[in-house]
């Protein structure tokens, strides 16, 4: 059914997208988001509390909670890779993987305030350095390409993410925000 079947039928539709694992829920930190009819989401809105903390409405679109659940899992999935091979570093290196991820958790927070102005970045379409040049995350990508090389590691995401970087570099944007690399993303491979 279609967002326009609703409203030639005096339906209201409110679609969800939950963004936290089953045990996180109805904590006031979870982010679940909601898109659809703005009365309906206002009326439920006291009920829906009892499910999380954190609701974001995104409009009256109902494809919108959607598009940002699958936005959001991109980088769920994107940072997961980075994570196990991270994971496949530290064990080659016979670093505690334990220890990794607590690492990784502190570091998070951070990262999340960092992307925060890389989406600024891309939003405004201001791609002036500010934070990081694009040609620093080129070297090290590089860089961790080739100490999965050297540790005889599995590449797939160390050469995914360096070819990504380096076709934007190679695109003259290596002296711009690492949020650069969107403009050769846009474009078809």
């Amino acid at each position: 059914m279609s967002e326009t079947w609703f409203r030639e039928n005096n339906a209201a539709y409110i679609d969800w997208a939950i963004q936290v694992a089953p045990e996180q829920m109805a904590q006031p930190d979870t982010t679940i988001l909601f898109a659809g009819n703005t009365d309906k989401y206002q009326e439920l809105l006291h009920r829906l509390t009892i499910l999380g903390g954190n609701l974001k409405y995104l409009g009256e679109h109902i494809g919108a909670a959607a598009a940002m659940d699958t936005a959001t899992l991109s980088y769920i999935y994107g940072a997961a890779a980075g994570f196990l091979h991270g994971a496949l570093i530290a064990e080659s290196e016979n670093f505690d993987v334990k220890e990794y991820g607590n690492i990784i958790a502190e570091i998070a927070p951070g990262m999340g305030e960092f992307l925060k102005h890389e989406g600024k970045v891309i939003a405004s379409g201001d791609f002036s350095i500010s934070q990081s040049p694009l040609s620093i995350s080129v070297e090290a990508t590089e860089r961790i390409l080739a100490t999965a090389n050297l540790s005889g590691i599995n590449t797939e995401f160390p050469q995914f993410a360096a070819n990504w970087l380096k076709r934007a570099e190679l695109a003259g944007y290596g002296q711009e925000e690492f949020a650069a690399v969107i403009k050769t993303l846009r474009q078809q491979a």
